[in-house]
């Protein structure tokens, strides 16, 4: 299939075909139609590669994996021992309703 480029400069060409008052509206809708699987079709290729870009931004390098992983290790051992010995700070729902008078 064409580049991104291509299919958007025969976009455009289509557009001013579409603006020439000389067009019949038979003719306008075939190349609207045209225009609108175009748009469709890059749409679809920009969100490919906004995935892949996404993808990428979020795959870590070998050796930030490498140091992410021994820091995670030792960062587990070190939260278990913590939560053990951890106290609740909050309790959110521990309350007492007020007492309601009636009159």
């Amino acid at each position: 299939m064409n580049t991104i480029e291509e299919r958007l400069e025969k976009l455009e060409n289509l557009s001013d075909s579409i603006k020439d008052s000389d067009l019949g509206i038979e003719e306008a809708m075939a190349l609207f139609d045209e225009g609108i699987k175009l748009v469709r079709g890059i749409e679809k290729d920009l969100d490919a590669m906004e995935g892949k870009i996404q993808m990428l931004m979020n795959q870590p390098d070998d050796a930030e994996e490498a140091k992410a992983e021994t820091g995670a290790a030792s960062k587990s051992k070190s939260k278990t021992k913590k939560a053990d010995s951890a106290k609740p700070e909050l309790e959110l729902f521990n309350f007492e309703p007020k007492s309601v008078s009636h009159e």
